[in-house]
């Protein structure tokens, strides 16, 4: 053999142990970028887990929330003829640790319990699909007083209006459960809406006004000869602790107070938001609710969304 030949014999056979350590070292590439993928799909998989977990939990915890909200307006309800702002229901729950013992920090509960019957109820805006023009007058006055266009009240009230059956006419609209529904109206957009939201609400039947809840500008917007400042006094009366202890005294202590306006008023409610809130290591989950109050029994969940 001569020494090219040898030369060449030992060339080729570099150049195969080199393409088997290259085609080794792609193996070792590949079977690595695998297993990474198969590491980086369990750690999502973990974590889609580990969130659902957290989010049941948070789930769990806020009905137990709605629970404890329940529980608290019956007991109101049995010991209080009037429902007032200095009752138990009415102070605001924030940061509650609710973990497990050995980490309650872990979970934290924020909820608060509103008198819905402290704010004018767009439900009397309309009467089987008919507008009710007092109503909307005193929608007006309280937008009004509140800054906006006191017109809106009128795009409030068809709406409303819209929602129910016109004798054997179906509704033209879809019903509604809460003053957001009014963001497909021109110039209710969230903002706005969230403004309203502490003077409007909407209950399903057409409620009376809580005069020992109701704010300053809710009270002069249906007593029409109260104005703002005779109201902002009757709400200071009601802070230095002189509240409304029944319909009798409400119309002796509230001067000018029409016949009409005395049925649209009353001292106690039935009609109440419930607000919660639980972070569950980072994981937060919010609650709403409507509940309609039973003199005997625990308030029934009109309507709940997370």
């Amino acid at each position: 053999m001569s020494a090219m030949q040898a030369l060449m014999r030992d060339t080729q056979s570099l150049g195969q142990r080199g393409m088997a350590v290259i085609a080794a070292l792609v193996v070792v590439l590949a079977a690595s970028v695998m297993a990474t993928s198969v590491i980086e799909r369990q750690g999502v998989l973990a974590s889609v887990l580990m969130t659902e977990r957290q989010h049941a939990q948070a789930s769990w915890l806020l009905q137990g929330g709605l629970d404890w909200s329940r529980v608290i307006l019956q007991m109101d309800a049995r010991d209080n003829a009037t429902t007032r702002q200095d009752g138990i229901w009415a102070h605001a729950i924030i940061g509650l640790p609710v973990g497990a013992s050995d980490d309650p920090q872990r979970a934290l509960f924020s909820g608060q319990i509103e008198d819905a019957q402290s704010k004018f109820n767009l439900r009397t805006l309309a009467q089987g699909g008919q507008i009710q023009p007092d109503a909307r007058q005193r929608l007006g006055r309280l937008l009004q007083s509140l800054g906006f266009d006191p017109s809106l009240a009128h795009a409030m009230a068809q709406r409303v209006a819209d929602a129910q059956f016109a004798g054997d006419l179906p509704p033209r609209a879809t019903g509604l459960r809460s003053i957001h529904d009014l963001q497909s109206l021109d110039a209710f957009d969230a903002p706005t809406l969230d403004a309203l939201q502490a003077y409007l609400t909407y209950i399903p039947v057409i409620t009376p006004i809580n005069a020992n809840t109701a704010s300053a500008q809710v009270l002069a917007a249906v007593i029409t000869d109260l104005g703002l400042a005779g109201a902002r006094e009757l709400v200071a009366q009601r802070e230095r602790g002189m509240w409304f202890t029944n319909h009798g005294d409400m119309v002796n202590r509230i001067s000018g107070l029409t016949s009409a306006e005395a049925k649209r008023l009353s001292v106690r409610s039935d009609w109440f938001h419930v607000r919660g809130e639980v972070s569950v290591d980072g994981t937060m989950l919010g609650l709403e609710a409507l509940l309609h109050r039973d003199r005997l029994q625990l308030p029934t969940i009109h309507w709940v969304s997370y």
